[in-house]
């Protein structure tokens, strides 16, 4: 049997521990290890934002979740020019972000297809699609949406391509075979209707304190590092968080990689940040009914009063309606092996105050699973004293699992409800989505939002 220290477990092959799928931690990464991930890129990427956003997400947030590798076929080989991939070619970013460029791609594979390529088989095929600010994935070209999308709807087709086909990989018979997508404008109302393309994107955030640089704010990071921005110096960003990274949380967070190792969260955000041209300033210790935003007087050096929340921690998120901030979008994930699936959305000022939005959670810690007691059993039949062996797999079974597309996913729905409010769209207190059933996505409309307070905004491409 083989088993690593809690710090080092893959938070995404922990999934299949959990699961009961793999007995240890090296059986898990043998499986995700055999998962390979495909995409057929067609000569639209050239001028489609939206497409060369959602090719980079899918290498960067696929290779952390298919350990085989990201495999890409492109029919051109252009200049692109948005966020995060400017002034790099395709295929310079597919390398950039840990993928492989071949020369084909094979039948035996789940294929991602970007535009309309040349060549795409796979098993399944599944084609990302966009529409304004709605994205998701179809099965036949035919059905695919006609016209352009805002960046953050070519990323959340990505994430979605990713969750349908890893979740067949798993095992699941409907993702992968199905239609499924999401209006960042309007999500409760159906993706393909007219009314939820929304409008064309013109103002975007210039202010904004990320709080939690984990699984989540990495995310938000990369979502906003995509926008078009005609002057991202314009753009001030907090960034707080107390963390290091270890090596587990290379398998969710977008910007670490193994030689990130022992650094700052926040020292590791900001330099990527810096790199595109932003104004960041990093805030290194716990968020808590402490941390106030503070106005110097000289609007340009004002704190941001606006918050994106990524905790992976009941506590800090409850203290978030003490901080004075004028809004603050959080997000939070489901923590099992079927529950990682899971996104919840709440914004404040609502009906709610974070402290009643996110109650003591009463439940009793989960029953060990076959493979922590069959390890225990045989740590103890090897000499080790009963009490210690069941610690130490305590310690590893409370690991958090994850997987890189989830957060990719809430963070569309986090920067769009920004995005949203700029553009006078509807303001919602809670958009809940299942990655099982994105269909069955739930947003309720903001019946208690407070005074309005326009986000500090500058002008889009």
């Amino acid at each position: 049997m083989s088993w690593e220290a809690a710090d080092d477990i893959d938070r995404t092959g922990k999934i299949l521990i959990d699961s009961g799928r793999a007995g240890d931690c090296e059986e898990a990464r043998q499986f995700m290890e055999s998962l390979v991930l495909q995409v057929a890129v067609g000569p639209e990427i050239e001028h489609d934002p939206a497409a060369q956003a959602a090719l980079a997400t899918i290498v960067n947030a696929g290779r952390r979740a298919y350990l085989g590798g990201v495999h890409v076929h492109l029919d051109i080989d252009p200049v692109l020019t948005a966020g995060w991939t400017a002034g790099a070619t395709a295929s310079q970013i597919v390398t950039r972000y840990g993928g492989t460029v071949v020369e084909r791609v094979a039948d035996e594979h789940p294929t991602l297809a970007i535009g309309r390529p040349q060549i795409t088989v796979g098993k399944p095929i599944v084609h990302l699609t966009w529409n304004g600010w709605c994205g998701g994935v179809v099965q036949s070209p035919d059905e695919m949406l006609c016209g352009s999308g805002v960046i953050p709807a070519g990323i959340l087709a990505a994430a979605l391509g990713i969750s349908e086909t890893f979740q067949q990989q798993l095992g699941a018979t409907v993702p992968g075979r199905r239609d499924v997508g999401i209006s960042l404008w309007a999500p409760d109302l159906d993706w393909r209707a007219e009314e939820a393309v929304g409008p064309p994107l013109l103002y975007l955030p210039a202010a904004l304190w990320l709080l939690g640089l984990g699984h989540l704010g990495q995310a938000y990071a990369w979502t906003l590092g995509m926008l078009p921005y005609a002057a991202p110096s314009e753009v001030h960003l907090g960034l707080v968080d107390f963390d290091s990274i270890v090596k587990g949380n290379t398998a969710t967070q977008l910007l670490t990689s193994d030689n990130d190792v022992d650094r700052r969260k926040t020292r590791i955000v900001a330099a990527a940040l810096d790199d595109l041209g932003f104004t960041t300033r990093i805030v290194e210790r716990a968020f808590d009914q402490e941390f106030h935003p503070v106005p110097h007087g000289n609007p340009a050096r004002n704190e941001p009063t606006i918050a994106l929340a990524g905790f992976d921690d009941i506590v800090p998120r409850r203290t978030l309606g003490k901080a004075g901030f004028a809004r603050v979008v959080d997000a939070g994930l489901g923590t099992g092996p079927v529950e990682y699936l899971d996104v919840v959305l709440h914004t404040f000022p609502a009906a709610k105050d974070p402290a009643d939005a996110f109650p003591d959670d009463p439940r009793t810690p989960r029953p060990l699973g076959d493979a922590y007691e069959a390890e225990i059993a045989r740590q103890v039949k090897a000499g080790t004293e009963p009490t210690a062996a069941r610690c130490g797999m305590l310690d590893i079974a409370g690991v958090t699992v994850g997987a890189a597309f989830v957060g990719t996913f809430a963070s569309t729905l986090v920067v769009a409800d920004i995005l949203r409010v700029l553009h006078g769209g509807v303001n919602y207190s809670v958009i809940a989505v299942d990655l099982r059933n994105p269909g069955g996505i739930r947003a309720i409309p903001n019946r208690a939002p407070g005074d309005f307070v326009a986000p500090a905004h500058t002008r889009a491409r």
